[in-house]
């Protein structure tokens, strides 16, 4: 089975040139939205909250900063 990819726009809402679109693998029992940590200046000031841990698919469990809010639009559909 080959794995889904699909165009994404990650934005900064309160900013909107504050943009990053990208190609991105869906994994349809993730929770969270995960981008590399290198890309978080393109989207300027966001929020942080506490750090969150997560089990990755190979059941390696890794800690790391939410930050937010941002507004994504996969392939066409509506932002959320």
């Amino acid at each position: 089975m080959r794995p889904l990819i699909t165009p994404v726009s990650v934005t900064n809402p309160f900013d909107e040139e504050k943009a990053l679109p990208c190609d991105a693998l869906v994994d349809t029992g993730a929770a969270y939205l995960v981008l590399p940590s290198a890309w978080r200046a393109e989207f300027g000031m966001l929020h942080s909250s506490n750090e969150v841990v997560v089990e990755t698919a190979t059941q390696t469990v890794v800690r790391g900063p939410i930050g937010g809010p941002v507004k994504s639009q996969i392939a066409g559909f509506r932002p959320v």
